[in-house]
């Protein structure tokens, strides 16, 4: 390999398979390419740009276009004025990339119109294929925090390639024919980019330029294109169970990540789809590390070349190390790490609560709260410093139950939970207010309490 090889890597793999379809039609690699070089020529000079288009073809090509510039794609956590301003006041020179400029943004945006039609012939193959450094900082993926502030985490672009071709081999999507990636999930989450934008870049892959959300639309995409893999979250995977729609024809894979799938739900998902449940575990900080057969495996095991160990100390840190960290990086989870090199988690190390001196996950409290018959939603909601009368602090919950009454759910909860940790209030609700990734904002949801008269 050049010394040149060495430092710089490939902005998309020479494969015979389309880069995306879009409206039910094949664009090729070369076609792709030319669209990112038509787009680059037109950015303005700046250190980096916010990419928010949601079709994720047209965000492919500004992605590219960014990397091509020299720019950093910025990522945001959510698309509303407020996070956008403040991660705006770092980046004044960034212009957004959008579908269209007739969205309300705070921002100077540049409307990207790609199709896969602007040149690039007839060829299937780009003759010239672009190099990217390794050490360009491709990414600025942006989390809420615990703070609600947005808080960057960089990744470069060989430590980007560097995941995908882990999730590829582990995965078994580096193999021709390619699949078709159908996800429900935003190409901006890291998530949906390492998942959906990066396996069809640098593998045998086709990306879905369109985003299905309700489960007819999923299930008429899986109906409709080629070797299909379902890209999606525990709650867009349960709706689509609830939704009464026959089964589609069995795509190649399912892959879920965003919280933890219940090994019954991931059970009912495979009977229902025919194909097998894969979960990701993956952060911001990190990118996706790990995966599991859900129905098969409690444990994660760790993609090739990372190794997850703990800190030595009785706090529950985590470090995850891979050919994609710059050093060790600690995990968001509170883990075990077997003698093989496997892990489990045992909850959040944010999510851990002490009430009344007796300590719960509200990942287990959420997990008791969901699966309680007759409930098809619901959340716990921690508290900030508020406490009853006796000075103890209480925990809220919020309910999607139609058919049955508060107390019903709180006899139930009373089988299974401490007394301490029984919400008070428990609020039944339509639903709740899930982002597009089917996480919920604390923000969104104590507006939600507030709306219901219940103190935040």
């Amino acid at each position: 390999m050049s010394e040149a090889a060495a430092l710089a890597c490939p902005l998309l793999t020479d494969a015979d398979t389309p880069l995306a379809r879009v409206g039910g039609r094949p664009v090729s690699r070369a076609a792709w390419l030319a669209d990112v070089r038509e787009l680059a020529a037109r950015l303005p000079e700046a250190p980096a740009a916010f990419n928010l288009c949601e079709d994720r073809y047209r965000f492919s090509v500004a992605f590219g276009a960014i990397l091509l510039r020299g720019q950093m794609n910025l990522l945001p956590p959510a698309r509303g004025r407020t996070v956008l301003g403040e991660i705006a006041r770092g980046y004044p020179e960034a212009v957004a990339l959008v579908d269209s400029c007739e969205e309300d943004f705070p921002l100077h945006t540049l409307a990207v119109s790609a199709r896969g039609d602007a040149g690039g012939g007839n060829e299937d193959r780009p003759a010239d294929i672009p190099m990217i450094p390794r050490d360009r900082t491709a990414i600025l993926g942006f989390s809420s925090g615990s703070t609600g502030t947005p808080t960057a985490h960089p990744r470069r672009w060989g430590d980007l390639v560097a995941v995908t071709k882990q999730a590829l081999q582990r995965l078994k999507l580096d193999r021709t024919p390619g699949h078709t990636l159908v996800a429900t999930v935003p190409p901006q989450h890291m998530y949906g980019l390492e998942s959906t934008v990066l396996p069809a870049l640098l593998g045998p892959n086709t990306l879905l330029a369109e985003r299905p959300f309700y489960p007819a639309d999923v299930h008429a995409a899986l109906e409709r294109e080629t070797r299909p893999v379902l890209i999606s979250t525990p709650f867009h995977l349960g709706t689509c169970l609830r939704s009464g729609q026959s089964a589609p024809s069995a795509p190649r894979r399912i892959l879920s990540a965003t919280a933890p799938l219940e090994a019954s739900t991931a059970k009912e998902l495979e009977a229902h789809f025919g194909a097998p449940v894969n979960e990701i575990y993956g952060c911001t900080e990190a990118g996706a590390i790990a995966s599991r057969r859900t129905v098969r495996e409690h444990h994660w095991t760790p993609y090739p070349g990372v190794h997850v160990r703990a800190d030595g100390d009785a706090s529950g840190l985590a470090l995850a190390h891979g050919p994609q960290h710059r050093e060790p990086v600690p995990l968001p989870d509170c883990i075990e790490v077997a003698e093989d090199g496997r892990f489990r988690m045992t909850g959040r190390l944010a999510d851990m609560l002490n009430i009344a001196g007796k300590r719960a996950s509200l990942v287990e409290l959420n997990r008791h709260l969901q699966t309680l018959p007759g409930v098809e939603d619901g959340v716990f909601i921690p508290p900030a410093d508020s406490s009853d009368a006796a000075g103890i602090a209480r925990l809220a919950a919020l309910v999607v139950a139609p058919e049955l009454s508060e107390t019903d759910i709180l006899e139930q909860l009373a089988e299974r939970l401490d007394p301490a940790f029984l919400p008070r209030p428990l609020v039944r609700v339509d639903n709740l207010p899930r982002s597009t990734t089917g996480k919920l904002p604390r923000q969104a949801l104590l507006e939600l309490l507030a709306s219901h008269g219940e103190p935040v």
